[in-house]
């Protein structure tokens, strides 16, 4: 397994329970992505945005919320509704006990730099470790690194969009004046950065939007750069600029909002949030019309459940329109995690086949959930049934990840629990 975020979390917990040995290489010294490395302090899409008490995405992803709730790092007040929202330092902790307990061989500090190749089919990964570079031979390969860089390095056909999604740099402040409601918060911040933007003293800003990890502290996701993140001197550019940009908003909010007069910066994200890269090519490519229309599919694996929520890169600032029309519950298929051209080898996550409208909804964290516990499922039970990922009875795959506690079907969704 490469990469530790929500798909990876729950592809190597979902592989080592069905028996398979399996190893997870990470490149931060810690699990989580985007929740943790990019400060997104909530799970997208485990819930029906339509019917929030009712659950989408369980299995794995249910089983990090309960290990979180027990370490006490729920925040279940003042918040979005559609979201679960958790303290980022206690999600860290908790999966890495979901880890153990799974018997993952869990690899921090590792950066895949290279993929075992033998014509067409996947028979490893080449590794960066602390004390240098190491062979990891495996059966199958499941990429869950958010960019698809193993399905990349095996020579999987590729696409990157023209229109890339917006980059944020999320940041957190302290010290706040209580008193104010997320929306509260989130109503004025909109009002005194549009005066600011109409001043000329910030040129661009998305939202923003706002979570409570408690009375006086909050996360904001509010920065909006542009760039391709996959290009070296483009990325790096891009994380510059997006920490230039939160000096300015956080001027702006001590100056013209009362809630954060006294407030201060307590940490910048430890990369920026990287909403869209590489889709890779799969047997079959979701598209917007399905998201919207709660397509079902005959193998299908797990469901989507968020808008088609795209950060514009026109200059556009503000809220753009995504939440007012959320769609049912769809369902993603099988297909779309298995690349073209390439033998032992399964994308879960961001880099799904889909296309860039679609992929607006399948983005989201609570999703690559479901898509990263079914990658794992499949590939432990290719390899103990001596079969390619693509010739894989999906019948058995869908039992497995039933008996898991997925949830496969939009009949299926679930009460949550509060």
């Amino acid at each position: 397994m490469c990469g530790a975020g929500s798909a990876g979390i729950a592809a190597a917990v979902a592989s080592a329970r069905s028996g398979a040995r399996t190893a997870l290489v990470e490149r931060y010294g810690f699990a989580g992505g985007t929740n943790t490395a990019s400060m997104v302090h909530s799970l997208d899409a485990v819930r029906n945005c339509r019917a929030t008490g009712k659950l989408v995405v369980a299995g794995v992803a249910l089983e990090l919320v309960n290990e979180i709730h027990a370490l006490g790092g729920l925040v279940g007040e003042d918040n979005p509704p559609e979201t679960t929202v958790f303290h980022p330092e206690l999600l860290k902790v908790a999966a890495d006990r979901l880890l153990r307990r799974a018997g993952v061989e869990v690899y921090y500090y590792a950066t895949l730099v290279g993929v075992l190749m033998e014509d067409r089919v996947v028979r490893g990964a080449e590794v960066a470790l602390r004390d240098g570079r190491a062979a990891f031979p495996a059966r199958v390969l499941v990429d869950c690194t958010g960019d698809g860089e193993a399905a990349f390095l095996a020579g999987a056909p590729c696409r990157i969009d023209p229109e890339l999604q917006a980059l944020t740099c999320w940041f957190r402040m302290g010290n706040l004046c209580g008193g104010q409601s997320w929306s509260e918060l989130e109503e004025q911040s909109r009002a005194a950065l549009s005066e600011a933007h109409r001043r000329g003293e910030i040129p661009v800003f998305g939202g923003p939007w706002i979570i409570r990890l408690n009375a006086h502290e909050a996360t904001l996701n509010v920065t909006r750069v542009y760039g391709n993140p996959v290009d070296p001197c483009a990325v790096t550019a891009a994380e510059m600029e997006g920490r230039e940009q939160m000096l300015r908003v956080v001027a702006v909010l001590r100056a013209a909002v009362p809630a954060f007069r006294d407030a201060y910066l307590v940490a910048a994200s430890s990369q920026l949030h990287i909403r869209e890269s590489r889709k890779v090519l799969g047997e079959y490519t979701l598209n917007e019309d399905e998201v919207l229309s709660g397509a079902r599919f005959p193998d299908a694996v797990g469901l989507g459940a968020w808008p088609i929520d795209i950060h514009p890169t026109d200059g556009f600032v503000g809220v753009h329109p995504h939440k007012e029309n959320p769609p049912d519950p769809y369902e993603i298929p099988y297909r779309c995690l298995i690349p073209l051209g390439v033998e032992n080898l399964i994308v879960a996550g961001k880099p799904i086949s889909t296309t860039h409208r679609a992929h607006g909804s399948t983005r989201i964290q609570g999703t690559s959930f479901a898509t990263g516990q079914a990658a794992g499922a499949a590939a432990a039970l290719a390899c103990s049934q001596g079969v390619l990922p693509r010739h894989l009875d999906v019948s058995l795959l869908r039992r497995a990840l039933s008996e898991q506690g997925a949830i496969l079907s939009v009949d299926g969704q679930r009460e949550a629990t509060p």
